[in-house]
């Protein structure tokens, strides 16, 4: 059953080892896949980890592009993205407004780590032309108010 919140006594700021780490605690359940969740119920979590590149991450706002049209052996944008799967969790998550947990990929003393960012909620979704040149999905998540 997922959360929606902060897990346990984790934080933002708190520093994970790897995908698996996240996984093992439930900041983030799925080992691959960039967002947590379902169509039902909303995304709970997503993390950051450079795959797509019209991602974009500042402090105040964040532009996560949705999933799907990346070739997995290259992981270039080959097609259009749709409004299926895990997109539309991350959807249903405007809806209902409730937070999602967000993790980004960083570096840390020389190494590959994964940042807890906080809780963040998702205000708007559109399709837009991405880098690559076909409609990418663009989420855009703000801090969620304490």
């Amino acid at each position: 059953m997922p959360i929606f919140g902060h897990i346990a006594s984790y934080r933002p700021g708190d520093l994970f080892e790897n995908r698996l780490a996240l996984s093992l605690v439930g900041m983030h359940r799925p080992r691959r896949a960039g967002v947590s969740g379902t169509q039902a119920e909303g995304a709970d979590s997503i993390v950051l980890a450079g795959a797509y590149e019209d991602d974009e991450f500042a402090e105040e706002e964040i532009i996560y592009s949705g999933s799907g049209g990346r070739d997995l052996r290259t992981g270039r944008q080959v097609t259009n993205q749709e409004m299926t799967g895990r997109n539309l969790a991350l959807r249903r998550s405007q809806e209902t407004g409730r937070p999602v947990r967000v993790l980004h990929k960083v570096r840390h003393e020389g190494r590959e780590m994964f940042r807890y960012e906080g809780l963040f909620r998702v205000t708007k979704h559109y399709f837009a032309q991405g880098k690559a040149g076909f409609q990418v999905l663009k989420f855009h998540l703000v801090p969620f108010p304490t």
